[in-house]
């Protein structure tokens, strides 16, 4: 197979959003590059056929033309390096499905993965990893790849249902769940609306940027069990003081944490 290669140059602030996003997204055919005297260079590839994704149309790119898989293959296969997500949580990026042990999730990559994840999921993972009770009840709200799915199974909540926009999104949590052999019910959804009538949680967690979480978060509090606690993380730091205005007519602010530039927020209802 061969992928069609773009490039462009763009601002840190742009290069943080974008890889934020990217993972939100589980779009992860992409990577960053700086060069010296040049700044930021952001290369995206892409199968022949396929579009450029909604988030990115905005960037002016250049066209490189075709590669062939086996070039950027190789590349890929120097990025397969594991690393620790969180505390108990070391992420093991993997060539083709096999099982990981305890205390690991495997996850085959795109081809740009890179060796490390995004800050915002790197804090939501902390968070819920600190949070999430054996029996629970979880919701992930634009799961992407689905690690945050399972870390939450993997500490033994009963029930975990995430959602995603993207059927891609929808067919990589499937595959992650069972590379980790772990029970994920993975339903494709516009940010709540496969949520069904009468269904509570104990927790609820979402990792999208600030734009797409202030779409939806004023109608979470009916989806939480009375003690329910929501994580949001996506969150870059000069969009939280918007967050937190428009959270605080529903929730109570428990935590703030911060990675970079980025922030998550852990909330319950008031």
């Amino acid at each position: 197979m061969r992928y069609r290669h773009l490039i462009a140059f763009v601002s840190p602030e742009e290069s943080d959003s974008v890889e934020g996003t990217s993972w939100n997204e589980g779009f992860t055919n992409l990577y960053l590059e700086e060069i010296e005297g040049s700044g930021i260079s952001l290369h995206v590839l892409l199968e022949e056929g396929e579009e450029v994704p909604a988030f990115l149309r905005e960037i002016e790119f250049s066209d490189l033309g075709f590669s062939e898989e086996r070039d950027w293959f190789q590349k890929w296969k120097e990025t397969l390096v594991p690393f620790n997500l969180c505390d108990g949580f070391e992420v093991i990026p993997l060539e083709e499905e096999k099982m990981v042990g305890s205390g690991k999730i495997g996850i085959i990559p795109g081809m740009a993965f890179g060796t490390g994840l995004h800050e915002s999921t790197r804090l939501a993972a902390a968070i819920l990893n600190e949070t999430v009770r054996e029996g629970s009840k979880v919701l992930d709200v634009g799961c992407g790849t689905g690690i945050l799915s399972v870390i939450a199974a993997k500490k033994g909540a009963a029930a975990v249902i995430a959602l995603d926009i993207d059927e891609h999104s929808i067919e990589k949590t499937i595959e992650t769940a069972r590379i980790n052999e772990v029970s994920i019910e993975a339903r494709l959804s516009d940010f709540l609306s496969a949520v069904k009538l009468g269904e509570c949680f104990d927790l609820i967690v979402s990792n999208m940027v600030a734009e797409l979480l202030m779409k939806f978060v004023l109608d979470l509090p009916k989806f939480l069990t009375e003690d329910g606690i929501v994580i949001l993380s996506g969150i870059y730091k000069d969009k939280y003081r918007e967050i937190e205005s428009l959270v605080e007519e529903a929730f109570s602010i428990e935590n703030v944490r911060e990675d970079g530039d980025w922030k998550a927020i852990t909330l319950k209802r008031k």
